[in-house]
């Protein structure tokens, strides 16, 4: 009760009773919030973000295909290697009848032999003349036309040693060998037949250059650099690959961007038809997280020990969406589809 002093100030009395009163009554408050408070489980948003798979039509390619062809006009003696053979770069694969081109080979070198000669005998009808000058026995045109004489053997000694490298080559190109490491995919040449230049005689396929040609949508080529989990998938089985080249054209017809990778271990079989399959970070929020309150989608946020529905303009039932939130920011991860917004929250970290 209030009380007027000496002075006539106003003194202020509490009575013992009234306060013990209000102390348990804002204890009993207290006790009654805390058993409203709604137990739930947070965790900063960035931990919640999903990563969207991504995939794109692929097929393995090998670097090179080769169709061998005849260089020299000729009887094929020889098959050496068949379809299905695997072979090594440098193997003989086909031999054809090499006598016209040994027989001129022999010949080229004959007749260096025989210009070897008339030069060694030009040199002495040179060194002769040049004596003869100085005695003036004969004249200067004498000398002249006999040093114009080794001059020529001299041009003709070179011109024969280029026929000779030619038979040569000639004579080599009746052997066909394996350009690189291949496997024989077909066969035209037949024993007996007669190759004509330009005539295919053998296919192969090099099996040790294979690579992955993928079509991708040009949203997504400009972010393969960076993305994670790049993989092949064919037929229920996966491998892993890297990124070897990425276009920077965008195809006007098909309106795609080409790209090759590699295999990074083992390899798929050339020919064989796929996806490229790989992660994409998108800062999608999981399926599981999103509920629904009326018509709106959304997320339960942990702000000042309540909960926060923030709704979610793009997102639909069943499916992850985007959320413009800071990674921080705590997610209500467990409990919240019995949240109302500003539920009080008894809140645990994850």
């Amino acid at each position: 009760m209030n009380s007027t002093g000496k002075n006539g100030s106003m003194k202020l009395e509490i009575s013992p009773g009234k306060i013990t009163v209000a102390i348990l009554a804002s204890a009993f408050a207290s006790i009654a919030s805390a058993a409203d408070a709604i137990p739930v489980t947070v965790e900063p948003l960035g931990n919640l973000l999903v990563n969207r798979e991504l995939r794109a039509p692929a097929v393995v390619i090998s670097a090179n295909r080769a169709d061998l062809t005849s260089q020299v006009a000729a009887l094929i003696d020889e098959v050496a290697r068949d379809v299905g053979d695997q072979v090594n770069k440098g193997d003989l694969l086909i031999r054809l009848d090499g006598a016209n081109a040994r027989n001129a080979l022999a010949q080229a070198r004959a007749l260096l032999v025989a210009i070897d000669a008339q030069i060694v005998e030009a040199v002495s009808r040179v060194a002769k003349a040049e004596e003869l000058l100085q005695k003036a026995f004969i004249s200067d045109e004498e000398l002249i036309a006999r040093q114009s004489s080794l001059a020529v053997l001299k041009a003709n000694r070179t011109g024969q040693q280029i026929a000779i490298s030619i038979a040569e080559l000639e004579l080599d190109r009746t052997r066909i060998t394996a350009p690189f490491n291949a496997d024989i995919v077909a066969r035209q040449a037949q024993v007996g037949s007669y190759a004509q230049p330009g005539t295919v005689l053998m296919t192969l396929v090099q099996t040790d250059n294979i690579e992955i040609d993928v079509e991708l949508d040009p949203r997504y080529s400009v972010n393969i650099p960076r993305v994670t989990g790049l993989r092949y998938i064919s037929q229920g089985h996966e491998w892993p690959v890297s990124l070897l080249r990425l276009s920077n054209v965008v195809d006007i017809s098909s309106r795609i961007v080409h790209a090759r990778f590699r295999f990074t271990d083992a390899s798929a079989p050339i020919g064989s038809s796929g996806q490229l399959v790989w992660n994409e970070s998108t800062g999608l929020v999981p399926v599981a997280l999103i509920v629904q309150r009326g018509n709106r989608f959304g997320v339960f946020i942990a702000e000042n020990d309540k909960a926060r529905f923030v709704i979610i303009p793009t997102a639909q039932e069943g499916r992850p969406a985007p959320v413009d939130l800071p990674s921080e920011t705590l997610i209500v991860s467990r409990g919240h589809f019995r949240l109302q917004n500003g539920d009080a929250l008894q809140i645990t970290r994850e």
